[in-house]
């Protein structure tokens, strides 16, 4: 096939376009790296094979030690109602303190929840008693040569979670796996983003999973899991901190930890948090207590810390921002969500024989392809849902 004829200098466009050598730069720049810190957390601290397809725990905590006021009493009445049910608690010579007034009553007799009480046991003097009052329960007071005493049991909580199957797969034409390709030939570049976005689907369920389980799912009528995340568990410590246009502010969350705080390993508490709580956050600073924010290169299990707060609580609590959730919306979203979790309290439970595998050569036989794919069959363990909080904006 005879060439166009050209005539004077001859420019970039006259060389045919598969003549000229193309300026490609061998690295293939990533729009969101890897932002799994949950999943590589929850990796390396304590992790247990799973032998079923539903992992069990029991939770236990010890019996409750304080009782509250149905109704008020007049001072000295010797009759008190406690809120329905809480009659169980308390016995006969039990030792209860109002901690609003500070007056100490002995329990004489306990019929299902009213309460017949010596009034002004000790140096306080006996005190009106208002509804809702707390009364912490000290201690039983046992007279010489007692009988025994009703013994009281406080029951163990069933938690439970399902493992759940996640498939990453990929393939290509054989003819595509041997040709030349910038930045490497395939499948070797096609693996590495797999992987990654199959360690993101773990980290997704971490957080924001659903604990499910059917006995009988179409087309092949086999049981489906799906592995429930700590917003699936999280049920007492949920605070807005949008309600009421407060906004962030220090005392919000101060109020919020202490009572996360008040369960679980303080030094195993990791805060994970949307840019734009973090954000807020980071502006934060009180004269006579130190930096709420302290920005810090150090890492936590593995994981690169963002900063570190410092309150009223009385711990360093890393801060770990999630920056993929920059890109949920921010009001009524994930994109405003932050987790203080107890990671003590959470484990990664791997199926047996089915934890992160890269499987190969998945086409089916006589097929011209190469096919691969990551598989997990996986759950996570997420105990006491006392021990972890969240906060997040509805409005």
């Amino acid at each position: 096939m005879a060439g166009t004829i050209q005539t004077g200098n001859i420019g970039t466009e006259e060389p045919v376009p598969d003549e000229r050598v193309v300026d490609m730069d061998d690295r293939i720049r990533t729009l969101d790296p890897e932002d799994t810190q949950f999943t590589t957390m929850s990796s390396r601290l304590s992790s247990r094979v799973a032998t079923r397809e539903k992992v069990n725990w029991l939770e236990e905590e010890d019996f409750p030690r304080t009782v509250t006021a149905a109704g008020a009493q007049t001072s000295g009445s010797g009759a008190l109602t406690l809120t329905a049910g809480q009659g169980k608690i308390v016995q006969a010579n039990d030792m209860i303190r109002n901690m609003r007034t500070g007056e100490m009553s002995r329990i004489v007799t306990v019929a299902t929840d009213a309460l017949t009480v010596n009034n002004g046991v000790g140096s306080i003097p006996a005190a009106a008693v208002n509804s809702g009052d707390t009364f912490l329960v000290t201690a039983d007071s046992q007279p010489q040569g007692a009988n025994f005493p009703t013994p009281r049991y406080l029951a163990r909580v069933l938690g439970y979670n399902y493992t759940q199957i996640t498939r990453t797969p990929w393939g290509f034409t054989n003819t595509t796996t041997a040709i030349e390709l910038y930045g490497g030939r395939e499948p070797a570049k096609e693996a590495k983003r797999k992987a990654r976005e199959h360690k993101k689907k773990w980290e997704t369920i971490g957080f924001f999973g659903a604990r499910s389980f059917l006995t009988s799912a179409p087309p092949e009528n086999e049981p489906q899991g799906s592995a429930g995340g700590v917003i699936e568990y999280i049920s007492t410590i949920k605070r807005d901190w949008l309600a009421g246009s407060t906004g962030l502010t220090p005392d919000f969350f101060d109020l919020f930890a202490q009572d996360v705080m008040a369960h679980g390993n303080g030094d195993g508490k990791v805060f994970f948090c949307a840019p734009k709580v973090a954000a807020a956050m980071s502006k934060w600073n009180r004269n006579g207590m130190g930096q709420y924010w302290e920005p810090a290169d150090a890492s936590t299990h593995g994981v690169k810390v963002d900063a570190f707060i410092n309150g009223a609580y009385g711990y360093r609590v890393p801060v770990v921002v999630k920056r993929e959730w920059a890109g949920f919306p921010a009001v009524g979203g994930y994109g405003s969500y932050g987790f203080l979790l107890d990671m003590d309290y959470i484990e990664r439970r791997p199926l047996r024989d089915r934890d992160t595998k890269l499987l190969t050569e998945r086409q089916p036989g006589g097929k011209d392809s190469y096919n691969a794919e990551y598989l997990t069959e996986a759950t996570y363990e997420i105990a006491h849902e006392r021990c972890h909080g969240m906060i997040y904006s509805s409005t």
